[in-house]
C-alpha cells in the first residue's frame, strides 16, 4: 500500500527509549518518500524546536505538528496554524494548581514562541532535554509570550490518574483541556487543539484523505489523531485506549522500531 501522509508521535513510538532511532535506515525511507510526494509529518506534544532537534541531521521534507497541534509548521519552517492561551488565562491556571491541594507539588514549564519558561525549583536534566531555548524565571505568570502550552508533571504520582487531568478539565471547561502527554506529564492546551486537528488543516491543504494517511501513537494525547487516519497504528507498547482506537498494532514496539518496520510497508 502507498499513502500520502505518515505521523507519527515521538516519545514511545518513533523514538526508543533511550530517544534515539535508526537514522540511516529513516533518511532512506524518507528519500523514497519524498521521491514518490508522500509527506512525513511529526506529530508531537513537544516544543517545536524540540522535535526539530531530534530529527537534527535529517534531510528532506519533514512537516511538524508541535505543541499537541497547537503550532504546525512546514517543511520550509514557515507557521501554517497556531492556537494560543491567553495570558490572564494562563495565570489563572497557574493559581489554580497552586492553590488546589490534590494538584500542589506540581513541576510545571510553560511552551512559548521564543522558548520555554520553567521556575529554578524546576530545573532539571529531564526538563532541560525536553525544552530549548530554556529560560529559567522566578515568576511563570509574568511571561510576556505567545504560550501554546502548560506542563504540569508530579515526580510521587501518575499524571494519568483521572482526577489530575479532570479536576482540571472541570475547572476550565470549554476554556482549556487536559491531556496526558507521556509518563507523567499533563499537557494544558486550548479546548480545540489536539494532534487531529494539526493532522486535520495538512491533509485539508495538502488534499490528502483520511483513507490515505496513516498515524502512529502510543499515548492519550495521540487518541484523536488516530481517528483521523484510516491507516491508525497503536505501538505494541501502547496504552490500551490507544490500542482499542486505532485499527492496527505494530508488530514491534517503540525500541525494535516498530514505526520505522511498519513504514516499510506503507511506502
Amino acid at each position: 500500500m502507498k499513502v500520502g501522509i505518515i505521523a507519527t508521535d515521538l516519545d514511545g513510538t518513533f523514538l526508543r527509549d533511550d530517544h534515539q532511532f535508526d537514522r540511516g535506515r529513516f533518511q532512506a525511507q524518507l528519500d523514497q518518500m519524498n521521491h514518490q510526494g508522500q509527506h512525513f509529518v511529526v506529530a508531537s506534544g513537544n516544543q517545536l524546536q524540540h522535535c526539530i532537534d531530534v530529527l537534527d541531521g535529517i534531510t528532506g521534507e519533514l512537516t511538524y505538528v508541535a505543541e499537541n497541534g497547537g503550532l504546525v509548521i512546514d517543511s520550509n519552517g514557515q507557521p501554517l496554524s497556531e492556537s494560543l492561551i491567553d495570558l490572564d488565562l494562563l495565570q489563572e491556571l497557574l493559581t489554580f494548581v497552586a492553590t488546589t491541594p490534590a494538584l500542589s507539588g506540581a513541576q510545571i514549564s510553560v511552551s512559548g514562541k521564543r522558548g520555554a519558561y520553567i521556575r529554578p525549583v524546576d530545573d532539571s536534566a529531564v526538563m532541560r532535554y525536553f525544552l530549548s531555548n530554556l529560560q529559567i524565571v522566578s515568576d511563570l505568570s509574568a511571561i510576556d509570550d505567545h504560550v501554546y502550552k502548560a506542563t504540569f508533571s508530579w515526580p510521587d504520582a501518575d499524571a494519568s490518574a483521572d482526577w489530575h487531568a479532570a479536576a482540571i478539565n472541570q475547572q476550565f471547561a470549554g476554556r482549556l483541556r487536559a491531556t496526558v502527554s507521556g509518563g507523567n506529564g499533563l499537557d494544558v492546551i486550548p479546548p480545540h487543539v489536539n494532534k487531529a486537528a494539526g493532522l486535520a488543516y495538512l491533509q485539508t491543504h495538502w488534499q490528502v484523505p483520511a483513507s490515505l494517511t496513516a498515524a502512529f501513537g502510543d499515548n492519550g494525547n495521540d487518541l484523536e489523531m488516530l481517528r483521523e487516519a484510516d491507516y491508525s497504528y497503536a505501538m505494541q507498547n501502547a496504552i490500551a485506549p490507544v490500542k482499542e482506537v486505532a485499527r492496527f498494532q505494530t508488530k514491534l514496539d517503540n525500541n525494535h522500531d516498530g514505526v520505522l518496520a511498519t513504514i516499510d510497508q506503507l511506502i
